[in-house]
């Protein structure tokens, strides 16, 4: 695949319930190994967007490609379980994990592989649970012995196992305190750089967005208000909205506060 060809891309995607519009004519795209974030207020469409791109919601698009699966969809966006080679991680761990689980056994649920032994798919775990800087003592504990930052770690190590070729995020990080925050997102950066995987994330968190996107897209209202760059949307956003976004970030403090994550 040409470096610079999109692993993710889509075109006027729109989804409806009723008579309500939630989504109106959305595009965007990403290679691989980048990420895209989803910013916008509370409503905006953001986790509608993941959604209805995965076929959890019904939609209509002008096209939706999906490179390494060879998914190529124009028209009704056909209701399914996920893409292929596709993996979710969500807002809050706890919720996202069997509580009668062991953080390794749901981890090694996502190989979804019947061609590796029980000691083969063990192996690949303690490796994944290495990469996200959770010891091999993880592997037996359930969610509820685990702090927060420990779940979502492990949700993340979930997330790769399969070596997918895209991860959505739908707000990862707004459960953790300042702290963690900082942690995981500098450990979701150096595997996504490690593995290449194209990331999509939804976020309220301009700060995150500043630190580790490449791309940047404003909902409001389930329409478009800036696709562009990360270094173009904070030099220059694409509508008043968005440079309101970016102002009332720095009046808060918070646009930075992904700086020097130890």
């Amino acid at each position: 695949m040409p470096l610079n060809e999109p692993v993710f891309q889509l075109e006027g995607l729109t989804v409806r319930a009723g008579n309500k519009m939630l989504l109106h004519d959305v595009s965007c795209d990403i290679q691989q190994g980048k990420m895209l974030c989803i910013l916008g207020e509370s409503g905006a469409g953001k986790s509608t967007l993941l959604k209805a791109v995965q076929g959890f919601l019904p939609a209509t698009c002008r096209r939706l490609v999906f490179t390494p699966s060879g998914t190529n969809i124009t028209g009704v966006v056909p209701m399914r379980p996920g893409l292929p080679q596709t993996r979710w991680v969500m807002q809050d761990p706890l919720a996202a994990l069997n509580p009668r689980q062991s953080l390794g056994a749901s981890i090694q649920e996502s190989l979804h592989r019947g061609d590796i032994t029980d000691h083969e798919g063990k192996s690949a775990v303690f490796a994944a649970l290495e990469e996200v800087e959770l010891g091999a003592e993880f592997y037996n504990r359930l969610p509820g012995q685990v702090s927060l930052g420990q779940a979502q770690r492990a949700c993340l190590a979930r997330a790769l196992i399969a070596r997918p070729k895209l991860i959505f995020f739908d707000e990862p990080l707004s459960a953790l305190d300042a702290l963690v925050q900082k942690k995981i997102a500098r450990q979701m950066d150096v595997l996504r750089r490690k593995t290449q995987t194209a990331y999509v994330v939804v976020t309220h968190d301009l700060g995150f967005a500043a630190a580790y996107a490449d791309k940047i897209l404003v909902l409001r209202q389930g329409l478009v208000e800036a696709y562009q760059s990360c270094a173009d949307f904070f030099a220059a956003p694409a509508s008043p909205y968005a440079e309101n976004l970016i102002h009332a970030a720095r009046s808060l403090g918070t646009l930075n506060h992904m700086d020097d994550v130890a």
